[in-house]
């Protein structure tokens, strides 16, 4: 592959803010990240052209978790193209 095909392949791609599902241990109590569940369980937040774009949005979402963002402090950027998102 040539630079000017990577130039492209990189223009065509894409990425996920993902979130991960959330369980809880008991029928009571706070919902926790199920950080451990394979990426196609994960939830797709937003989606973004450019990788910084995305890293600027999963770190302001970490900074403004609170109770009623569960899982945004464990979100990730993924490119569209990442093999773990197969059956998303």
């Amino acid at each position: 592959m040539n630079l000017r095909h990577t130039a492209v392949a990189l223009a065509l791609m894409g990425w996920y803010l993902m979130a991960p599902p959330q369980t809880r241990t008991w029928w009571v109590g706070p919902p926790r990240s199920d950080i451990a569940a394979p990426l196609t369980q994960w939830t797709n937040q937003q989606s973004f052209d450019k990788a910084d774009l995305c890293e600027t949005a999963r770190m302001a979402a970490q900074q403004n978790a609170g109770d009623f963002a569960v899982g945004s402090g464990h979100a990730v950027c993924v490119a569209t193209d990442d093999p773990r998102l197969k059956g998303i």
